[in-house]
């Protein structure tokens, strides 16, 4: 063969290349579901008695990070049934957050599921722990309603303020 001398790479170059394709095919592998177990477990924090012909379910859960993370609403982060689906929150603290969210559920269902990286939590009607009535549920809603609230009082007490600015001062009321 032209060009072949015949030599060969010393040992340890061959094995320095082999390590290396070796470390890029550990490192470019996806981890498995089961490397993130333990990181974030749902809870069920407390459901309330039906009134009106629904139930509320208040889910929590327990980071064990020491940092907060965030997981997409999506196979990794899904309500059972899918009703329900999209009202679950995508960041986690660290620590354990009691209440975190919490879904109104019709009385004919009687379960709902919160399952997060391979971890779930189930919420029974008739068998998860009941709600004191001291226990702060989370508002419904996305949490921009306080915010419009402040922001419409302002607006008020603004046009207030000017309107009685405009009445101490007749001055104004000429020019204008």
């Amino acid at each position: 063969m032209a060009g072949d001398t015949g030599r060969r790479a010393p040992r340890g170059t061959r094995l320095a290349v082999v390590a290396t394709v070796a470390l890029a095919v550990v490192l470019g592998t996806p981890w498995p579901a089961s490397a993130h177990y333990g990181w974030v477990r749902p809870l069920v924090t407390c459901v309330t008695p039906v009134q009106d012909g629904y139930w509320t379910a208040a889910f929590g859960y327990t980071n064990t990070t020491s940092s907060a993370f965030s997981v997409a609403r999506g196979s990794t982060n899904d309500m059972t049934p899918d009703q329900f689906d999209g009202q679950q929150v995508t960041r986690f603290s660290s620590g354990t957050r009691q209440a975190a969210f919490s879904v109104r559920v019709p009385s004919s269902v009687s379960t709902v599921q919160w399952q997060v990286l391979g971890m779930y939590g189930i919420a029974r009607r008739d068998s998860s722990p009941r709600c004191p009535s001291s226990t702060p549920l989370p508002a419904d809603g996305n949490g921009l309603g306080m915010v419009i609230a402040l922001v419409a009082s302002g607006a008020v007490a603004g046009g207030s303020a000017w309107v009685a600015q405009r009445r101490r001062d007749p001055a104004q009321v000429t020019a204008a």
